[in-house]
């Protein structure tokens, strides 16, 4: 079953009604729609129309997929499966420290908690631990120790939260915040949480990283906004906190994290930088133009690189599917005639289905290296985390090119 996309017709950060429209990438399949190998149902398409707001620097699925279609309890992805991702995660929780002491006895809410991977690091810092997951990724998150609501986060389930576990004194999104359908609620939730000395950390994808790498895979339906430092101003004022700190960790290819807190606390400041970051925001919009012409480009360029590839080698295998990988993979109209296999690392539940959209199959890596030749042109699909992928595969012996399927030399000549 597929429900109609929600039109968006005003920005969800500050009100204001004049989106415009900026980027226009077509139709496209929702990135875990797994079907299984074997089975005939074919994806349903959903349009990716970004849409922009100048006064608070927010960009906007105009058209937002229903949650329940999103993340489904059959939601494949997992934390634990990218050291890119754990390593993030230790960094943020060793930087709360900084901030702010200790983490012994202090209850930590983890929205969007997956396999409860980062509520792992918190415990072992001394953190009481408490998870919110939707999908079924809550049942190894369970199994790990950590109490979890599965269930979307609410108003109401922020209210059950309080009754049964107390105020947290930290509420920790991770790459999550974007991907809450109904921003008013979750605000109107967080509210109902929070005390008077409640911490939330938020990091996500920031819109500058995006536009500056031409990261228009990020545009995903599951990220129905993406932020800027701006963004997150008018969301603190909202909730009656400070933007305490802002930081631009590398992780997913150039993230924001914010930490908002009441200015009663008094031990964290605002970085001086803080005025550089609102001019360079301020020219946002005018950029996404360029982005139109370069995607344009590329995809001209690298589908005639990949079919050169296959003409000469046969065709390929690929490493790895991030969810963000299913708009190149459309874009490029990338199907079994170009690309033979993806492999994943064994374990992962995105084997033994299709990836969106095509009849490729995805295997477990354990396929790959029982070839003997593994000196064989390879498509990396997690481009943006590159080095991790070439370092994996070294160390595993194989030998042939690594091809990103897109890259920031792509878009070299083009500046």
């Amino acid at each position: 079953m597929t429900t109609e996309a929600n039109v968006i017709t005003t920005c969800e950060v500050c009100g204001g009604s004049d989106l415009k429209p900026v980027l226009d990438l077509g139709n496209h399949p929702l990135c875990d729609d797994l079907v299984p190998v074997g089975e005939s149902r074919r994806n349903v398409k959903y349009p990716i129309n970004i849409v922009y707001c100048e006064n608070c620097c927010t960009a906007h699925q105009k058209y937002q997929v229903p949650k329940r279609e999103l993340f489904p309890q059959t939601y494949h992805y997992r934390s634990r499966f990218t050291a890119d991702v754990l390593n993030g995660m230790r960094g943020l929780v060793e930087r709360c420290k900084q901030a702010f002491g200790d983490m012994t006895g202090k209850t930590v809410l983890d929205i969007g908690c997956n396999d409860g991977s980062l509520l792992g690091f918190f415990r072992d810092q001394g953190a009481k631990t408490v998870g919110i997951e939707p999908t079924g990724a809550y049942v190894d998150a369970v199994a790990q120790g950590h109490p979890v609501y599965n269930d979307y986060f609410t108003p109401e389930l922020a209210e059950k939260v309080v009754v049964e576990h107390g105020r947290p004194d930290f509420i920790v999104f991770t790459n999550v915040f974007a991907h809450i359908e109904d921003l008013s609620a979750v605000l109107e939730g967080l509210r109902r949480l929070m005390s008077d000395t409640t911490v939330i950390v938020i990091e996500n994808h920031y819109l500058g990283s995006v536009l500056d790498g031409n990261q228009f895979d990020t545009f995903y339906h599951e990220h129905p906004r993406t932020y800027s430092f701006t963004s997150f101003s008018y969301i603190a004022r909202s909730l009656g906190l400070d933007v305490a700190v802002t930081e631009f960790p590398a992780r997913y290819g150039g993230n924001i994290r914010v930490i908002l807190a009441p200015n009663s606390l008094g031990n964290v400041a605002m970085p001086a930088e803080t005025q550089a970051v609102l001019d360079r925001e301020a020219d946002f919009g005018a950029r996404f133009g360029a982005m139109n012409k370069d995607i344009a480009i590329w995809r001209e360029r690298k589908r005639a690189e990949l079919e050169a590839l296959v003409v000469k080698h046969g065709k390929l295998n690929a490493k790895a599917f991030p969810g963000r990988a299913a708009i190149l993979i459309e874009l490029l109209g990338l199907d079994e005639t170009i690309i033979a296999r993806v492999h994943e690392k064994p374990g992962s539940m995105k084997i033994g289905h299709y990836l969106p959209g095509t009849r490729i199959p995805i295997v477990s890596d354990d396929v790959l290296f029982a070839e003997s030749d593994l000196s064989k042109p390879l498509l990396n699909l997690a481009w943006h985390i590159s080095t991790e992928i070439r370092s994996f595969m070294a160390e595993r012996g194989y030998t042939g090119p690594i091809i990103d399927i897109l890259s920031p030399s792509d878009f070299k000549d083009l500046e």
